[in-house]
This record gives C-alpha cells, structure tokens and sequence, in this order.
C-alpha cells in the first residue's frame, strides 16, 4: 500500500500528468515489487523556489509499510528523478525524494487497519483480504 506524492513547481499539461502518473506507478510495481491496485500516486503543482529560484523543483514523497530499505530506494529514486527530467525538465539536483516507511498499525484503509496474516501472506483489514 505505497503512496507517491510528488509536488513540482512546474505547471503540466494533460499528457505530462498522464505519463507521470502511470510510469510512477510502473516504478513502484517494477522496482518496489508492489501491486498495482494498491499503488497510489498523487502529482501536484505547488508554489515554491529552491535556492532562492524558480526553476524546476520537485519534492516527492513515497510512504510504504514495507519494502523500504537501502537497495529498493535508491533504484526508485533513480527512476522517479529520470521520469521528472524526462517529462518535465526538472534537474536532478532540483529534485528532493524522502520515503518513510509507515507502521501497519498506523495505515489505516477500506475503514479499518491492516494487518498482516502470514498464514495467507496477505494483508487484512477487518477480516478482509486488502487488494
């Protein structure tokens, strides 16, 4: 249940959100080995300067109960920084990414908190399989 919240400076058109979108998600299933069902990527134009300039920034965030560690981070570090150069123009040295792994006791979803049931290798929320 990961979660890509990039915020950017630079103003996007339809096709650019579009790409952002889907190939963000692709790095989380591709690189983080997450299901895409559960994969949740939010693209927002934001006021901001880095440097005391307005060129193009990016502040991404990704949050996940599991899988962030060393290796993992870094390969979709490389792949969110390339797709915001590629599409938008924004340098890699104007590009911040912070991940934090959050608890499942602190996820909440489908109106409850997901557990992990090693019996079945799935998560539960309230005696449901999560997607």
């Amino acid at each position: 249940m990961p979660c890509v919240q990039i915020q950017t400076n630079v103003a996007y058109n339809e096709s650019d959100r579009e790409t952002i979108l889907r190939e963000a998600t692709k790095v989380m299933v591709e690189q983080a080995h997450k299901n895409e069902e559960a994969v949740m990527v939010i693209l927002q134009k934001v006021d901001g300067m880095m440097g005391n300039s307005s060129e193009p920034m990016a502040l991404i965030d990704v949050r996940s109960m599991v899988g962030i560690e060393h290796k993992t981070n870094n390969d979709i570090s490389a792949a969110l920084t390339s797709i915001m150069t590629r599409v938008l123009g924004v340098s890699p040295y104007r590009t911040y990414i912070t991940f934090l792994r959050i608890p499942e006791t602190c996820w909440g979803l489908m109106g409850g908190i997901a557990t992990w049931q090693a019996k079945t290798r799935l998560w539960v929320v309230n005696d449901e399989p999560c997607k």
